[in-house]
């Protein structure tokens, strides 16, 4: 398997700090080049001159050795809720009572192992489906034998169409020279990489045996062609 990384940035890394205080989700802090590391929580976000920060519970037998801590970076790991392993860095602000205070970082970096090698769509790639009636047709980022990354362009919640955890039945994947049909879909995970765009990962959850050959043909087209372009010789 692949180990690939994503970087989170802006809005993606408050709205998962957010669900991982929520979610009461245990986070591991521990201070660069020390000894010091423990399982801690994030109870509390707040705004500070120097921007957001969130709040950790600090175990009283730390407290006389929290002076260190503004001089070091601690580094943060946990597990979001779709069992990712995430990771960032960033520095102590303040101490008050049993909350350490702490700057929200500028990345966080996920892990993924990915079984299926991804490939770029053509323009004109798109995921198709119908919801309530509505027929939605969605711009294809890239794509996979085990699934596709989906974009949409949203002014408003109403907009959104996908969540998380929908399940989506006869879907039609349109390549410029190609339709290849699914069966069932379903939403694993939704970010916002840019303002007013969402992106979400989509899972082919049922394959026939000759939609799986039909795909895995596209795909070796579409790699062929990718290579062919990189070497100049297309």
């Amino acid at each position: 398997m692949l180990r690939q990384q994503e970087e989170l940035r802006g809005k993606d890394v408050s709205n998962l700090i957010e669900q991982v205080q929520s979610n009461r989700t245990l986070v591991n802090m521990r201070l660069h080049n020390t000894d010091l590391e423990l399982l801690t929580l994030i109870h509390a976000i707040q705004p500070s001159r120097k921007g957001h920060m969130f709040g950790v519970d600090l175990p009283p037998d730390l407290k006389q050795r929290v002076a260190v801590m503004y001089d070091g970076v601690l580094i943060f790991e946990f597990v979001d809720s779709n069992r990712v392993p995430c990771k960032f860095t960033a520095l102590p602000v303040e101490a008050s009572n049993d909350t350490l205070w702490v700057l929200f970082p500028e990345v966080i970096y996920r892990e993924q192992k990915r079984e299926h090698f991804r490939i770029e769509a053509p323009l004109r790639t798109r995921f198709c489906f119908k919801r309530d009636e509505e027929f939605y047709r969605m711009p294809v980022s890239d794509i996979s034998m085990g699934g596709a990354l989906v974009t949409r362009r949203i002014a408003g919640g109403r907009d959104q169409v996908l969540h998380v955890g929908d399940r989506l039945r006869d879907v039609e994947i349109t390549f410029p020279s190609h339709c290849l049909k699914v069966r069932e879909a379903v939403v694993v995970r939704q970010e916002e990489r840019v303002p007013r765009t969402l992106f979400f990962g989509i899972q082919f959850k049922s394959l026939k045996q000759n939609e799986k050959r039909a795909l895995k043909h596209i795909l070796y087209d579409l790699q062929r062609k990718f290579l062919a372009r990189r070497a100049g010789t297309a």
